[in-house]
């Protein structure tokens, strides 16, 4: 896998813009560490280090935020903790049970799976996800798009660190525009995914990049 700059320094690069291009773009402060132990236990999960190190940065995007990434909203860890509760809660619920995802051969085949932890949201039920038990175990961390709806898992990158680059590099390359009533063209900026491309655009097939 290719080597990226940390998380902290994309992170950077990508609250600076926002910054100055964007309004009502707003995030916490950093999060306690203690919380992050927290989920870890709860969930018996290990959080992926860039999900760590993005959280000590800032605790997510507060509530009232525009969303930095595409109109969707970084998430603090109780938000995390609540919806990978509430989802996991639903599945042992059977609610799930008569979803069909999509075939992907680098997501396990499940609707909603305990170890994938949602950490960007657009407040509807669909998460950006960091899966922490793919079937192959050197793919950990890569970023899937989960979408309560609909049966695509489209795998979005290879690690938070990856999509970050990329999102930072086609912010100043001008591939999307912020506009003050409507906010981000480009749903989600799965135009810097790796795959489902304008999976949500209205106009289908409509080509802006390519990777």
């Amino acid at each position: 896998m290719p080597e990226y700059p940390p998380v902290t320094a994309s992170f950077t690069t990508l609250r600076t813009w926002m910054a100055g291009h964007t309004s009502g773009v707003s995030f916490r402060p950093p999060a306690n560490p203690a919380a992050l132990d927290n989920f870890a236990v709860k969930s018996g999960l290990t959080l992926p280090d860039d999900l760590r190190d993005l959280l000590l940065a800032a605790n997510g995007e507060g509530r009232a935020s525009a969303g930095a990434i595409g109109n969707w909203r970084f998430m603090p860890i109780a938000e995390i903790q609540a919806a990978w509760g509430w989802l996991n809660s639903l599945a042992a619920k059977g609610a799930f049970s008569e979803g069909s995802p999509l075939p992907s051969p680098y997501l396990r085949a499940a609707w909603w799976h305990p170890g994938w932890i949602p950490v960007v949201s657009n407040d509807r039920g669909d998460y950006f996800c960091l899966d922490t038990d793919p079937p192959e175990p050197e793919r950990s961390g890569q970023v899937l798009l989960y979408l309560h709806g609909r049966p695509e898992r489209p795998l979005v990158a290879a690690s938070l660190a990856a999509w970050l680059v990329r999102i930072t590099q086609d912010l100043a390359a001008g591939v999307y525009t912020f506009d003050e009533i409507a906010g981000f063209d480009g749903e989600a900026f799965l135009w810097s995914s790796l795959e489902g491309k304008h999976l949500l655009d209205e106009v289908q097939g409509k080509l802006v990049t390519q990777d």
